[in-house]
């Protein structure tokens, strides 16, 4: 270890208030920043938005380009757009708490901001924000720990979100035309600690070793708090001595080094918690760079006596040692303390020393999780299991899982930034490995060119245990059960878009990843779930993408639907692997589809319902006669059904009581023995 330093030269750092970072997901200013949003609800409906130069380049914001955002006169009061295509980078608030948004209004309104597409199933946010600034530019910050003003009502944090969605004066719809101008929309990310040493424990404590006086190659000792108050009540602290004619420069050296590095990736601060009886200073050497960094020394003056305090540490400063370089960017793994640098004490000193953690808006702290895989259902031949991921670039030999009882479940922990990672289990450096399709509930599918990657999907969040489970699957090696469902589609036509399996609290809206296959071209479709053992669903099918539901199959009035649910099928818990064999809208037992079916023709004009934005009421009118018996259903925005009815007279109009409904948009379908149409309109 170099001892050195600069002759006497004493540099005393005040400590400096941290600003909390930004990650850009939008400023329109280049390619990967920049996107279109789409718009709805308004006579603009799927037109894109534009990037213009800035009309106002003035304070908080003075950049080159802006989005320009349009309500055009009569919108919905919902009108809005969303990101088309989504921004390059998500928005990840899982350690960080607020978005801002600056904003260009001629009038004093809002900005509404919501979340979606999370990738990591957080539910949907919005949360709406009043501009307080006329003809200039404002910034608006919106707090994603606040639970959204939409339903499940929870906040954002803890998630990432794909998509961007913005709505100007939410709740009204405009008398002229309205032009917002929207720029720099950023993450806020909070300042994050992380612990170096704390002296509480194995893992973040340490001992010194003394140099440069009669303690030379003594060892320091951890004891417990002198004066548990004020910033500092935790039950142990370093003990640091510096006695009668020590050197200027004695002081003591990390032995053995932290088992947490000094990261100084992400910049920010060191900061350090520091007791002494009298005014002195602290001086911090890091040294033992493992990427290279050069070693760096900074003196921080205390003036505070017989208390605790807090010394912050500048990496970005340069060291007053030569090279006299900053730190910043730079990880150690050498901790160098020197109490009273530059002063040879004619008595002994002590000092206490606690909680060296390296603080920065960016970083990301870290958690402990544990993988265990039960390999004692796997037939084939291994030696070795190890658990490959994101987290080690899915290297097949980096982190080897062990088995110490024999029991044949291998387990392994590591130390990861909280974060979202893709993983699987796998054997001798990938001579096999684990495999899984698109359906499986515990895994996340990844496109990439014209490969697609289906692994096990982890959000962590805070220290985890995942599994023990079964190799190649979600689940125990004695829990899972595998169902297979055929769907006859008889004399309905399978639409291009596909034949899914859907709704219910688990299949999501036709158009997802549960698309059905005819490999053999017999008009039976099928697809195989595996899921945990016990498991029951309501769930239905629908012949086409339709994220609206508007091609979910007709089983209404037949045994197997469930009229309190959205006439849903339902499956009964699943205790064995199972077979399910029925035909599209009907209750058939066998693919066969013995009961008859039909394809009905779409007819847009055949009903006209009014007004299209309703209070109390809405009127159905029919432009032709009805045939046969009329089947009438309503459908909220997330395709739930909320209103039926089935009339065997003929009629000319219906009359639908929405008093009741919850403010949004819902879907009116209509269906006769000849036709079907459907109709949208607007619940205040």
């Amino acid at each position: 270890m170099n001892k050195s330093l600069h002759s006497l030269i004493l540099i005393f750092c005040a400590v400096w208030q941290f600003a909390s970072a930004q990650v850009v997901v939008l400023d329109f200013e280049a390619p990967a920043t920049s996107t279109t949003f789409q718009y709805f609800g308004s006579s603009l409906e799927a037109s894109l938005t534009n990037v213009v130069a800035n009309p106002n380049p003035t304070a908080p914001n003075t950049s080159a380009k802006v989005m320009e955002f349009k309500k055009p006169v009569g919108a919905q009061v919902w009108a809005g757009a969303f990101s088309a295509p989504n921004p390059t980078t998500p928005v990840n608030v899982i350690t960080n708490t607020k978005i801002s948004v600056k904003v260009h209004m001629d009038h004093i309104g809002n900005l509404t901001l919501k979340l979606e597409g999370s990738s990591d199933g957080g539910p949907n946010w919005v949360q709406t924000k009043v501009n307080t600034v006329v003809n200039g530019w404002e910034t608006l910050v919106f707090d994603v720990t606040v639970p959204s003003i939409e339903g499940p009502n929870q906040p954002a944090s803890g998630h990432i979100y794909n998509t961007v969605t913005l709505f100007t004066d939410f709740g009204v719809s405009p008398a002229a035309d309205v032009v917002t101008y929207i720029d720099d929309i950023q993450v806020e990310q909070a300042i994050v600690c992380n612990t170096v040493l704390d002296f509480e424990a194995p893992l973040t404590n340490t001992t010194f070793q003394y140099f440069g006086s009669s303690l030379e190659a003594q060892l320091s000792a951890t004891i417990n708090n002198p004066n548990p108050t004020g910033i500092n009540t935790s039950a142990k602290v370093l003990e640091f001595k510096k006695p009668t004619g020590a050197q200027v420069w004695a002081g003591a050296f990390t032995a053995p080094n932290p088992t947490s590095q000094v990261s100084l990736l992400n910049g920010g601060q060191i900061r350090i918690k520091f007791h002494t009886d009298h005014p002195g200073n602290l001086t911090l050497k890091l040294e033992d760079s493992s990427n290279g960094g050069a070693n760096w020394v900074q003196t921080v003056a205390n003036t505070e006596v017989n208390k605790w305090v807090e010394l912050t540490f500048d990496p970005s400063i340069p060291s007053i040692e030569a090279p006299n370089l900053p730190s910043t960017g730079k990880v150690y793994n050498r901790i160098v303390l020197f109490a009273d640098f530059g002063v040879s004490p004619t008595t002994d000193l002590v000092f206490y020393v606690d909680d060296i953690v390296v603080c920065s808006a960016g970083a990301t702290p870290k958690a402990d999780v544990t993988f265990k895989v039960d390999m004692s259902k796997y037939q084939g031949a291994y030696t070795k299991v190890y658990v490959s991921g994101t987290f080690n670039n899915f290297a097949g030999d980096a982190n080897p899982l062990t088995d110490a009882d024999g029991d044949k479940v291998f387990e392994g922990t590591l130390n990861l930034p909280v974060g979202l990672y893709e993983y699987k289990f796998t054997l001798d450096n990938f001579a096999a490995s684990e495999n899984f399709d698109p359906t499986t509930t515990c895994t996340q599918t990844t496109i990439d060119g014209t490969n697609i990657y289906v692994n096990r999907k982890l959000v962590l969040t805070g220290n985890a245990t995942v599994g023990p489970v079964c190799f190649s699957s979600c689940y125990g090696c004695n829990d899972a059960v595998k169902i297979t469902v055929n769907l006859g589609m008889g004399t309905y036509t399978p639409e291009a878009s596909g034949v899914y399996l859907a709704g219910g609290g688990d299949f999501g809206n036709p158009g997802g990843r549960f698309r059905m296959k005819d490999d053999d071209g017999d008009g039976v479709f099928s697809i195989q779930i595996e899921r945990q053992r016990g498991y029951s669903t309501f769930y239905d099918f629908a012949n086409g993408a339709c994220p609206d539901y508007s091609c979910k199959e007709n089983i209404a009035g037949q045994p197997c639907a469930i009229p309190t649910n959205f006439n849903d099928r339902f499956l009964n818990p699943v205790t064995q692997d199972t077979v399910i064999a029925t035909c599209f809208a009907s209750c058939a037992t066998n693919t066969d589809c013995t009961i008859g079916t039909q394809n009905l023709p779409l007819d847009a004009n055949w009903i006209k319902v009014q007004p299209s934005i309703a209070t109390d009421q809405v009127q159905v009118l029919f432009s032709q006669a009805i045939q046969g018996n009329l089947f009438l259903r309503v459908l909220n925005a997330s395709g739930r059904e909320m209103y039926q009815a089935r009339y065997s007279n003929q009629t000319e109009q219906l009359q639908i009581e929405t008093a009741n409904w919850p403010k949004g948009m819902y879907t009116i379908f209509v269906q006769d023995n000849a036709r079907v149409s459907n109709r949208r309109i607007i619940k205040l």
